[in-house]
C-alpha cells in the first residue's frame, strides 16, 4: 500500500501550478505621451487574454498651455478604465477621471496600431477636458506605447 499525500503538500503543488499559470498568462502595458497638451504616463499589468488586471503607475498631468485646471495632475486608477483592449494589431484605451469638487472631467482615449517592425504601437490620441460648463478637445500624437 502506498502512502498518502497529505492535503498541504497537496495544496502546495496546486497553488505553485496555478501561480505559474497566471504568470505566463500576464502581459505589460506601458504606454506615454509628452507634448504641449498633457503629460500621460501608464505601466499595468494585463492577462493576455483580457483587460489590464493592476495598474502600477498611472498619471495624467494636463499641461497650462492646454487649460489651467484646479487640480492638473491626476492619478486614475482600473476603475477609470472605461474602455481597454488589445485585439490584433490595435491597441485602445479609453480613462475618464472626474472631480466633483473642481468641478472638471478628463476623458482621454489613445487609439493606436501596432508597428511590425518596431514591436511598438504608434498612433494618437483625443483628451476632452470639461471645466466651469465648457468643454475643451485636444489632440496629438503618442510618444510610445508596447504591450507584451
Amino acid at each position: 500500500m502506498r502512502p498518502r499525500p497529505s492535503a498541504r503538500f497537496v495544496s502546495g503543488i496546486v497553488t505553485l501550478l496555478l501561480m505559474t499559470a497566471q504568470a505566463s498568462a500576464s502581459a505589460n502595458v506601458d504606454c506615454a505621451i509628452d507634448d504641449a497638451n498633457l503629460k500621460f504616463e501608464l505601466e499595468a499589468i494585463a492577462s493576455r487574454s483580457g483587460p489590464i488586471q493592476q495598474i502600477q503607475v498611472s498619471s495624467i498631468d494636463i499641461k497650462p498651455a492646454a487649460i489651467k485646471l484646479a487640480v492638473p495632475n491626476i492619478a486614475f486608477g482600473r476603475i477609470d478604465l472605461i474602455q481597454q483592449w488589445i485585439q490584433g494589431d490595435d491597441l485602445r484605451l479609453q480613462i475618464e477621471v472626474g472631480d466633483e469638487a473642481a468641478k472638471q472631467n478628463v476623458n482621454l482615449t489613445i487609439i493606436a496600431q501596432l508597428n511590425g517592425k518596431t514591436e511598438k504601437y504608434a498612433g494618437r490620441y483625443v483628451l476632452k477636458i470639461s471645466h466651469a460648463g465648457a468643454t475643451k478637445e485636444f489632440k496629438g500624437r503618442i510618444k510610445e506605447c508596447q504591450a507584451g
